[in-house]
């Protein structure tokens, strides 16, 4: 008979308070939807990230070979406009 009195009770509460509930219910519900578009839209946008500035360091194997290839490029380049082709209307 408890169960009978809690459930009768209950349900006169929120006969009687439902237009508070469901203005709470929505108002939980708006600062939900701010939260995540804080979270999710706002935060990644406009909150600046910090930046870690990293030294740039060539490795010089590598350099080196890039320079070597460059030289024989060059190399190879006027080697083709030193050369004396024959004319061949001659």
């Amino acid at each position: 008979m408890n169960i009978k009195n809690f459930l009768k009770s209950s349900k006169e509460f929120c006969g009687k308070h439902w237009k508070k509930w469901i203005i709470l219910a929505i108002l939980i519900m708006v600062i939900y939807i701010g939260f995540i578009f804080y979270q999710y839209i706002y935060k990644p946008i406009y909150q600046p990230k910090e930046v870690t500035a990293q030294r740039l360091e060539i490795k010089k194997n590598i350099y080196q070979r890039i320079m070597n290839r460059y030289s024989r490029i060059g190399e190879n380049i006027n080697q083709i406009f030193n050369k004396n082709y024959p004319d061949p209307f001659k």
